[in-house]
């Protein structure tokens, strides 16, 4: 039944945006009853969080290399494919939906969870001697992650893999270890 009911919401979401996804709508589309949603979800928004987390989950993890660089590299060729499709400008329209609603914790609660996701890549990386253990997980992914938007959102320009690596040399050359910067070539940070 959850399958069913994230189905639904994401393809309301790509249908009409988030003002087609009221249960109702969504409780059709799943083959539920609305009654269902309510006690599973305590409002609309929890319930298209859930939906995206879900799919966030199966499309945008690492896959997972032999270096941050590389795990990074991967999460961020994701997030450009699922951006390049009609899930790209949706995404963007819940998240000025939610950010609208400064009150409601959802932006924050994706962010969180995904952060979660994402944290066998940064765990990883500590292991590996990559990554400081005290590195500020948040503040490097939204690095990585902000320019993508920016350039495909803001700029219309298209993101290909020569831009990803540049977004990976400069993240690795900002956050990584001296050790780990090096072996990619980069060039020393300033003290």
């Amino acid at each position: 039944m959850t399958a069913r009911v994230h189905d639904a919401i994401i393809a309301l979401l790509l249908e009409g945006g988030v003002q087609a996804c009221t249960f109702s709508a969504v409780a059709e589309r799943a083959h539920i009853e609305r009654s269902t949603l309510y006690r599973r979800f305590p409002d609309r928004w929890e319930a298209i969080l859930d939906s995206l987390m879900r799919r966030a989950a199966a499309d945008l993890m690492p896959d997972f290399g032999n270096s941050f660089a590389e795990d990074l590299g991967s999460v961020l060729r994701k997030v450009r494919d699922t951006l390049e499709t009609p899930f790209g400008p949706a995404v963007l329209e819940i998240a000025a939906e939610f950010r609208s609603r400064p009150a409601h914790r959802v932006p924050r609660a994706y962010f969180d969870r995904r952060m979660e996701q994402l944290a066998p890549m940064f765990d990883n990386a500590i292991a590996r001697s990559e990554l400081p253990a005290d590195i500020d997980r948040e503040a490097l992914f939204a690095s990585a992650a902000g320019p993508i938007y920016f350039r495909m959102f803001i700029a219309g320009r298209d993101v290909d893999d020569d831009f990803i690596h540049t977004i990976v040399s400069n993240v690795c050359w900002l956050y990584c270890t001296p050790s780990a910067a090096a072996k990619l070539s980069l060039p020393a940070r300033i003290a």
